[in-house]
């Protein structure tokens, strides 16, 4: 069920303004691959690039050895990407279960649509008990979970993360966190894009780090945490 997936060298721009310049990333199948930076470093461009949402001048991107560079969002997503964006973004006047079902759009099974729902209400007791309430009267933390939870509908092989701790309290984050990990241990790949340095680290198994669209560095969890020079550099972190 988990991807393997790359991105070679890609070069990628919003008009003249170029935003990733040679990005190659490597994100193993059923790890979790964190991508660190801060804000403007480009690490959200590099989601829109693996989803199609932004073009690639240059270099390729792959999912288990399968060209993904040239198809569209939708080709991606039925090969296998999963996407929770940045923010959340749930539709605040449906319904949880209404949420969750948008996320299986491209499937015309009904019984495989049904058999994915029970699965996600499995993975998030809580959005089954409040499947008819509307998305948008939840709480921060809920959301995190439809958000997750929609782009489950999709069984994707790896599943982009952005910036999951946005906007949410400490305990918040933690759980998400927590959500997370569990996700990646049912079998699914997760490429994690954050700002939250210890907490990202904490729970990925490798890690890149993007300072004005190019990789920096890279290397375990364990050693960008040793990594004092790069924390200082990039993040602050003394």
């Amino acid at each position: 069920m988990s991807g393997n997936l790359t991105t070679e060298n890609i070069v990628a721009a919003y008009g003249s303004a170029r935003v990733l310049s040679g990005v190659s990333i490597d994100a193993k199948a059923g790890a979790i691959t964190s991508i660190l930076g801060a804000n403007g470093a480009g690490k959200t461009s590099l989601i829109r690039a693996i989803l199609g949402l932004l073009p690639t001048s240059e270099g390729g991107i792959t999912l288990d050895g399968e060209i993904l560079s040239g198809l569209s969002p939708h080709a991606r997503v039925a090969r296998g990407l999963g996407c929770v964006p940045e923010g959340r973004k749930v539709f605040p006047k449906m319904t949880v279960e209404e949420n969750l079902r948008v996320g299986a759009y491209l499937s015309t099974d009904k019984d495989q649509v049904e058999e994915r729902l029970q699965k996600v209400y499995r993975t998030f007791p809580r959005l089954n008990e409040r499947k008819q309430q509307f998305a948008g009267t939840m709480s921060g933390g809920e959301q995190a979970m439809v958000s997750i939870g929609r782009a489950l509908m999709s069984e994707p092989r790896i599943l982009l993360i952005d910036e999951p701790s946005l906007g949410l309290s400490p305990a918040l984050v933690r759980e998400s966190f927590a959500l997370i990990r569990d996700i990646n241990k049912t079998g699914v790949s997760i490429l994690l894009v954050e700002q939250n340095v210890r907490q990202t680290l904490a729970i990925a198994d490798y890690g890149y780090v993007i300072s004005q669209g190019t990789v920096v560095a890279q290397g375990t969890s364990e050693e960008l945490q040793n990594d004092a020079e790069m924390n200082k550099a990039y993040f602050g972190i003394k």
